[in-house]
């Protein structure tokens, strides 16, 4: 079989129940717009079928047959939302498929990878559970065959069935009256006829309804092409507390996202999210993947961590995701080449560092080419630990220095000789006794546009021989800021 039809069988109907949770043994019916009592069933689930309940039949009659009946009104935007599920949902499925009817698909399975036809339909039924809509499968050779099948169960068969489609309920054609007076009541009747009898006394609808039955007429799918857009929106009623019934929805969400993602051979590049709160509040951020990916996994891991560091300022109401797409990233791993093994693992861990240490504190860092000492900036940290080209900055002094950070606050005792004090012994801190020699001063001083900066360096020589760097800010404040070795 390399053709598959999915039916999903009074999807206006079918919506309105799932959104509210009515059981199937329920019988329901979908009523047409106009007064209540002048109205007419346009559409009845399978437990008012089997009550005798069909669409057609006038509000009134309905109700005499079943007290019982649940009529609904038609909900534009709960049928136009059910439809857009389940078009991503076959979207996530195959990449090739022709939406024939706003209720039936049919699909191309001749590219597709299976086991077997068992095991994909029983896959297919499994992950359009989350839908809560009823789908028939059919299976077939060719296009047509397989949406007959689709329509000829409520199950999900592997061959078709033509004693089961009724000629006047699934096909309106336009000698049904003459049909009947022959007595073929299904489209097995139809296909014991000759089919040229036929052609020449009703005409080549017949004809070629009986090619098709037969499995003669073999046709190409107008394939659907949706938008290049892959985001998915959820509303929650009533609005949720905590972020876990969000993780709980995106984890289904983002796999069919990546499906789709997939058949159009596209990765994701980062992952937008907006968060819409019941008190008008709104939060917004675009998070950057190391490395397209197309591992829902990954991508829901990226979500949690950044979720756990959002405060709700009120209950969340609807939240909305979406992929960037890119081209998939491919790399060929070279035997002396040091790489990471999983780039968006480590990115989910810088992010989690991040969080506790907070934004802009977390880096690789570099000397930025400048008299100030200690000055450092921060440079992302990418999978390849790449650093921005800085100058190459050469020490001062040919003697390795131990900076001491911070810096030791200590009392010098000092005389003022012109401009700068001179330093004569140190009083507190680590080292302590007079000066043999001192060395300066070098006085440094920037950023004055900003928030200028000055200071007096020493090398001073205490009597065991010890090295040091003092450092003297005005007006009158001494550091220890390095040794010697």
């Amino acid at each position: 079989m390399t053709y598959a039809a999915l039916h999903f069988r009074d999807l206006a109907l079918s919506a309105l129940l799932a959104r509210d949770g009515t059981a199937p043994a329920q019988p329901a019916a979908l009523l047409s717009t106009g007064e209540r009592e002048k109205s007419h069933l346009i559409a009845v689930n399978l437990a008012a079928r089997n009550l005798g309940i069909q669409p057609g039949l006038r509000t009134t009659r309905g109700l005499a047959r079943c007290t019982d009946l649940l009529l609904l009104d038609p909900n534009p935007t709960t049928e136009k939302s059910a439809r857009l599920e389940t078009l991503a949902f076959v979207d996530s499925l195959v990449p090739d498929f022709e939406l024939t009817t706003p209720e039936t698909y049919l699909l191309d399975l001749s590219t597709m990878l299976m086991a077997s036809e068992k095991d994909w339909l029983a896959q297919t039924v499994e992950a359009s559970s989350y839908l809560g809509l009823p789908l028939q499968i059919g299976l077939g050779e060719t296009p047509d065959l397989a949406h007959l099948a689709s329509l000829s169960s409520q199950s999900t068969p592997l061959a078709l069935n033509l004693a089961e489609l009724a000629l006047a309920k699934t096909f309106p054609l336009p000698h049904a009256g003459v049909l009947q007076l022959w007595g073929l009541q299904t489209l097995a009747d139809l296909v014991k006829l000759p089919r040229q009898g036929l052609a020449e006394r009703l005409g080549q609808e017949l004809a070629r309804l009986h090619d098709i039955a037969l499995g003669k007429h073999h046709r190409l799918l107008k394939l659907h092409r949706a938008r290049d857009h892959y985001g998915v929106t959820h509303q929650f009623e009533p609005p949720v507390e905590n972020h876990e019934p969000l993780l709980f929805m995106a984890k289904r969400l983002l796999q069919t996202l990546c499906n789709r993602l997939s058949h159009h051979q596209r990765a994701a590049a980062e992952l937008r999210l907006t968060l819409a709160f019941d008190n008008g509040a709104a939060h917004a951020r675009k998070l950057i993947l190391s490395e397209p990916t197309l591992s829902p996994e990954v991508l829901l891991r990226t979500l949690h961590t950044h979720l756990d560091t959002v405060k709700a300022p009120a209950p969340m109401a609807e939240f909305h995701l979406e992929l960037i797409p890119t081209l998939p990233r491919h790399a060929q791993h070279q035997l002396f080449s040091r790489g990471l093994k999983d780039p968006n693992e480590f990115a989910d861990t810088l992010r989690r560092l991040t969080a506790i240490v907070g934004p802009g504190n977390l880096g690789i860092p570099h000397q930025l080419d400048t008299h100030r000492p200690d000055i450092i900036s921060l440079s992302p940290v990418t999978p390849d630990f790449k650093t921005p080209s800085v100058p190459e900055i050469h020490p001062v002094s040919h003697l390795p220095l131990k900076r001491q950070r911070p810096p030791i606050q200590i009392n010098v005792a000092s005389e003022k000789r012109g401009h700068y004090h001179h330093p004569l012994a140190l009083l507190t801190g680590p080292h302590q006794g007079p000066v043999r020699q001192a060395r300066g001063p070098y006085p440094l001083s920037g950023s004055w546009w900003e928030n200028g900066w000055q200071q007096a360096q020493w090398d001073v020589e205490l009597d065991d021989s010890l090295l040091i760097q003092l450092a003297f800010l005005p007006p009158k404040e001494w550091h220890l800021t390095g040794i010697y070795a």
